[in-house]
This record gives structure tokens, sequence and C-alpha cells, in this order.
């Protein structure tokens, strides 16, 4: 069980919808000054160790937050510097984004992460060979299993006529995500032209959900790594918090490990390796 949690206060709205109003930027303060703290003490409370992907815009304007979550044990990951979307980048600016996070994280709390989590979960085709070349071990923006890692590839060539090509493999592993399991979507509302965030007014049915696929990962792929993707100006905000509460109690009463995402892709690693070493001989 990977309880995840982009750390999303001023700087979604700011790289994502363009907005820097007062208005959003309280949302990001919510975030910071009043979620985070309850959602911390929480995970302590549970003995339950996560990681945050962390812009590195928030750690910039939020250190003491960011401290905190660092001391408590929590993994930091890497969230782009202001929420940037790499898509929309060529390769300079795509390395600009990584290294202006990177300077973040070390200055602010001294971490260099070994994971990355793209915001809007979506990658560039520079993406995956940039990320090991910076030194990263693991990806978590990608959908191609719902609770199995599988290795990232780079260099795939999609055709609108014919078949796909696709590239080689990398030792970045790929730790998948899923909208589904996501609490940002289906939590915020959001009207920023030509984006609309409805936000959900039945958030007991989507904790239903949530539930039934952990309790299907648990039935039908006992191996897996359930990651869930949270944010804590959704997930923290009143009665909300006690739908994370509720995830944690349905995988203690399954037995389930509580991970860093790190911890499960070091561990899937060794897993194939000596997997691989087996059929060799």
């Amino acid at each position: 069980m990977c309880l995840t949690f982009d750390f999303d206060a001023i700087s979604v709205w700011l790289g994502s919808f363009g907005v820097a109003t007062p208005a959003y930027v309280s949302r990001g303060e919510f975030a910071a000054n009043v979620a985070t703290p309850r959602i911390l003490d929480i995970l302590e409370r549970e003995g339950v160790t996560s990681t945050w992907f962390i812009p590195g815009l928030d750690a910039d304007t939020y250190p003491d937050v960011c401290k905190r979550i660092r001391d408590a044990g929590h993994e930091i990951g890497h969230h782009g510097y202001a929420h940037e979307g790499p898509t929309g980048l060529d390769e300079a600016a795509e390395r600009d984004v990584i290294e202006r996070g990177l300077d973040a994280l070390d200055r602010v709390l001294g971490v260099r992460p070994v994971g990355y989590r793209s915001p809007a979960f979506d990658l560039s085709p520079n993406s995956t060979r940039l990320l090991s070349e910076y030194g990263f071990t693991y990806d978590s923006s990608m959908m191609g299993n719902d609770f199995e890692l599988y290795r990232c590839r780079t260099g795939d060539v999609i055709h609108a006529d014919r078949a796909a090509e696709f590239g080689p493999e990398l030792d970045l592993v790929e730790v998948p995500v899923s909208w589904t399991l996501d609490d940002f979507p289906f939590m915020e509302f959001a009207l920023v032209p030509p984006i609309l965030l409805p936000s959900s007014t039945d958030v007991k049915a989507l904790a239903d959900r949530w539930v039934g696929d952990l309790d299907f990962m648990v039935d039908e792929v006992p191996h897996g790594v359930f990651t869930q993707t949270f944010h804590p100006q959704s997930i923290g905000r009143a009665g909300r918090i006690r739908i994370l509460e509720r995830m944690i109690h349905r995988a203690k009463e399954h037995g389930a490990m509580f991970s860093t995402v790190s911890a499960a892709a070091n561990s899937w690693s060794s897993d194939a390796r000596n997997a691989k070493r087996e059929t060799a001989s």
C-alpha cells in the first residue's frame, strides 16, 4: 500500500490552471497550513509512512511544513517546479524544470529525490530518458498497469496509419497510477475557462469505489502495489479526511504493508533481477 500525496499548494493553480488570484492562492494556503498538518497527524497516529511529491515552488514557499514532512520520515519526490506539465516543453525547458525542482528540494530540504511524478500525469517523448539521465530510479505518472510495476520505455513512435513502434526499456521503474484513484478531479471545484472541474457531491460513493479497488487487488493480485494519489487541499478538508482514515484501516484489515514508493520500486527491481538470474541459470 503506497499512500502518496501531491503537495500542490499554490503551484497547481499557477502551473496547471494559470491563475494566481487571491482566492486560488488561499486554497494553496489551506493545503499547506491546515490540511497537511492534519494529514501528518493521522499518518503518525496510524504508524504509516508515505511518499510526498513536492513542487519546488511550494517547497520554497512553505519550507517549514515541508521540513515537517521530511522529519516525519516520509519520502520526498520530484513534482516539477511550478507544476509545469512536461508535454508542452522542449527538451531544454524540461531539463530546466527538472533542475530547478532538484535545486529547491536540495536547498530547502537537503533531499535528492529518486522518484518523479509528472504534474497532471503526463510525460513528454523526452521525459523517461531525462529522468534516467538525472539518476531517478522510478517514475509514477503512467497507467500501463494498475497494481503491478513495470519498466519504462524511451523512443516510442506512435503512428496514425500503422502499428506503433515501441522503444527499448530503461532501468527506470514505473509505479503506475490512475485518475480513478486520485482525489483532486472528483473533489475540487475549479472554473478556469476552458477548464471546468465540477467536483463530486457524493464522496462516500467515491470512497466505496476506492475500497472496492483495494479489495479487488487483495483478491486478484495479492502481490500487487496499491498506489493512491491524494492532494492535501482535497482530502484534508473537513470530513473528507475520514476517507483517508478509512483507506488506511481497510488496508490494515487486509494485512497490507505500507511502503514508500521508492521502497516498493526497489523491492520490485530486486525481485526482477533475481528472476532474471534464475532464468539465465
